[in-house]
């Protein structure tokens, strides 16, 4: 059962959740910068992620079945869709970017699901995983759609990203600040998360794991 897509929509259109998206977001663009011109899609809850790409030639926000999905962009022509969770409506090589966020922690089959995601992927295509990290707080915090499911750590994602044919090419950390409602915390979460990246990096909320596919590993 995975968690109602209205309390993973009141998350991130509150403070915390618009943090975690500044951060999060952050991330993805040094590792893609602006995408332009290229065919980007989103598993799980990945809108406010995608858009942090306006200059992409399509994104496409696909949501499972289970969950719920709510309409993005408000201000456009509706780019969501529910969807199968290892069955999605695309050709293959449809995509050349692929964000999958609070889409396997609470999954049926996340080997499955992650063949799916390597079946639609562009043979040069990039696929980012964002997953909570087993070692950090957000994964404890009930009051957070990171602490949904299992977490990871870096071993367990790699091994699994390895096991259904993606190759890991980069990795990245975020979410360094306390997972709390505090404004005054809020207020400082730039400084944890400069502090955390330096000093503590095996303590960060999510995981960011961007993997290629392996074309050339046997069946």
């Amino acid at each position: 059962m995975r968690t109602d897509i209205l309390d993973v929509h009141r998350f991130y259109d509150s403070p915390r959740g618009r943090k975690a998206t500044e951060f999060i977001g952050a991330r993805l663009v040094e590792a893609w910068g602006e995408a332009r011109g290229l065919r980007l899609a989103g598993f799980g809850y990945a809108s406010p992620y995608l858009a942090a790409f306006p200059h992409a030639d399509r994104r496409l926000n696909l949501a499972p079945g289970a969950q719920g999905v709510v309409r993005w962009p408000l201000d456009g022509p509706n780019a969501s869709s529910l969807i199968a969770e290892s069955r999605w409506p695309l050709p293959d090589a449809a995509v050349d970017r692929l964000i999958v966020a609070h889409g396997l922690e609470e999954a049926r089959d996340p080997a499955r699901l992650l063949r799916e995601a390597w079946r639609v992927l562009a043979p040069d295509g990039r696929l980012i995983v964002i997953v909570a990290h087993r070692m950090g707080l957000w994964s404890s915090f009930g009051t957070t759609p990171f602490a949904a499911g299992r977490p990871y750590s870096s071993r367990q994602i790699g091994a699994l990203l390895d096991s259904v044919m993606f190759a890991q090419t980069q990795k990245a950390r975020a979410l360094f600040f306390p997972p709390v409602r505090s404004r005054l915390l809020l207020r400082a979460a730039v400084s944890w998360e400069r502090a955390g990246a330096r000093l503590w990096p095996w303590l960060c909320g999510v995981l960011l794991i961007e993997a290629s596919k392996n074309v050339f590993a046997p069946l």
